[in-house]
């Protein structure tokens, strides 16, 4: 079942399921860690008084036993990041500084690690292995942050660089019987042009991810229609964002819903402005950063429609949800006890940006009706559904 979260259909999962995949991911991790606790043996001991009082390792001060041997806090943690960290030191002298040292501080590593493990120091598998796991997922958090903001950044600078006059429709460009090159602008470019030119912005980005050539041609175009008008805008409030603005303008500063408007629709300025303004105020609100930007613009973009076929909506839902995974693991390790509640506040915005889309879209339309020499280029008409 293709994890969708805010469709409206059986086959979908709900908002309500987000919460109860949160919680049980959040409340399992809780279990798992009890658990693994009650079956690790004990590491610190406390000993009766039969012992002398110093290290047996280094000779300092010692009150208990630590991983089976009677040491002091520094040769603990010596030993733990030696087995950790996988460390290796060669001996300078000929790997019997214990003896030779004796009266004076212990300085050689290699020779202070091998008197560890004499004296019966052992590191429980379950402590290490769980660190090791633990810092290879975040390797792989890390690693695959990386590629998407680089992929975003691309994203961005081809939408302020590229330029055409082509007018393809969307059937042609994911059929790829239209090659769109780019052109000098020698003119400021228009309000529609900019439309264009997110649209076809959004394609490029989209369609850069292997797995979306995996879906026949008909899926594909029921996955852009859906959802790149949504992207666009939800492109268009983080770019505001990032600019300090209050509200959606086109990278040449214009009104994406200009003041002609106002008299045509009967409408008045300040819903215009709202309609410009709420995506960036629950961003800023929000504080979002890039990471969390980049994971829930795929998140949002991969949601299927029931008319798409089985296969189409597995290959995105399983993606949908590796990188809904990825955005708990990120909130995580940022916000530490908050990452659900983080989640679901990232997660709405799915409502905020959508509502946007339909008012815009809404405005779009009417304004067809009432200008019938309003014209937009095909992309447009057929992503933007105006």
């Amino acid at each position: 079942m293709s994890f969708n979260i805010y469709s409206t259909s059986q086959a979908s999962v709900q908002v309500s399921d987000v919460y109860r995949f949160i919680m049980l991911h959040f409340t399992q991790r809780r279990i798992d860690n009890i658990y693994h606790y009650m079956q690790t043996p004990a590491t610190i001991t406390r000993d009766s008084d039969d012992f002398e009082k110093v290290c047996t390792v280094c000779r300092r001060p010692a009150f208990t036993r630590y991983y089976g041997a009677v040491s002091c806090e520094a040769c603990k943690m010596f030993f733990r990041r030696m087995i950790i960290e996988k460390l290796s030191y060669d001996c300078k002298k000929i790997n019997n500084c214990y003896e030779t040292s004796k009266g004076t501080r212990f300085k050689c590593r290699s020779c202070r690690f091998k008197r560890c493990l004499q004296m019966g120091m052992k590191l429980p598998p379950s402590n290490y292995t769980t660190l090791e796991l633990k810092d290879n997922k975040i390797d792989e958090l890390a690693n695959l942050l990386t590629d998407l903001k680089l992929r975003d950044e691309k994203r961005c600078d081809r939408f302020m660089t590229f330029y055409t006059t082509t007018d393809p429709s969307l059937h042609d460009i994911l059929s790829k019987n239209t090659i769109v090159v780019h052109e000098q602008n020698d003119h400021t470019t228009t309000t529609i042009e900019w439309s264009f030119l997110a649209a076809y912005n959004i394609i490029e980005y989209f369609t850069s991810f292997h797995f979306i050539d995996k879906l026949n041609n008909d899926d594909k175009m029921k996955l852009f229609q859906a959802n790149s008008f949504r992207s666009n805008i939800f492109c268009g409030g983080m770019r505001g964002y990032k600019e300090k603005r209050d509200k959606m303008v086109t990278p040449g500063g214009q009104e994406i819903l200009p003041e002609i408007l106002v008299k045509l629709l009967n409408t008045s300025p300040q819903l215009l402005r709202r309609v410009c303004c709420q995506v960036i105020a629950r961003l800023i609100e929000l504080e979002i950063t890039n990471e969390e930007f980049v994971l829930l613009n795929l998140i949002f973009f991969f949601n299927t429609v029931d008319s798409m076929s089985d296969s189409a909506k597995s290959t995105l839902g399983s993606w949908q949800k590796l990188y809904t995974n990825a955005l708990f693991q990120y909130c995580q390790l940022t916000y530490k006890h908050r990452a659900p509640s983080r989640l679901v506040d990232l997660l709405s915005l799915y409502q905020i940006v959508q509502k946007n889309t339909s008012e815009i879209q809404y405005i779009g339309i009417m304004t067809q009706a009432l200008l019938p020499d309003f014209r937009v280029k095909k992309l447009v008409s057929d992503t933007y559904r105006i």
